[in-house]
């Protein structure tokens, strides 16, 4: 079966603070072409005069950006942070660990004190 255009629906996304538009969405509705004969109701040769065009405006909620970046910021400080400080208390309690045993006479087949 035919099928002939019955609704165009048009919805543009735009910005609220400067007017620039962000997204252009369509939709169409088509509907059967039953109606052969000549013109009849507005049909011509089985097609219809006209159609439906809707336009939809749709406001975007606007976004902080200057929010966004700062709650960034911080979450990449804190990561940082946190990898330097466990970086840090890694590195020294390894040290620790390797001197006193060292000095319990481990490690190597080394000459070492013996303590009663």
């Amino acid at each position: 079966k035919d099928k002939v255009l019955e609704n165009l629906i048009i919805t543009i996304v735009y910005s609220g603070s400067d007017g620039s538009i962000h997204a252009v969405h369509r939709e169409t509705t088509y509907r059967d072409n039953s109606n052969s004969q000549g013109n009849v109701d507005g049909w011509n040769n089985g097609m219809p005069k006209s159609f439906t065009v809707e336009y939809i405006w749709v406001n975007e909620a606007d976004v902080d950006v200057q929010g966004g970046m700062l709650v960034m910021f911080l979450a990449v400080f804190i990561v940082a942070l946190s990898g330097m400080i466990g970086a840090c208390t890694t590195s020294s309690s390894s040290e620790e660990d390797y001197d006193i045993s060292k000095m319990a006479g481990g490690g190597g087949g080394g000459r070492g004190k013996k303590y009663k």
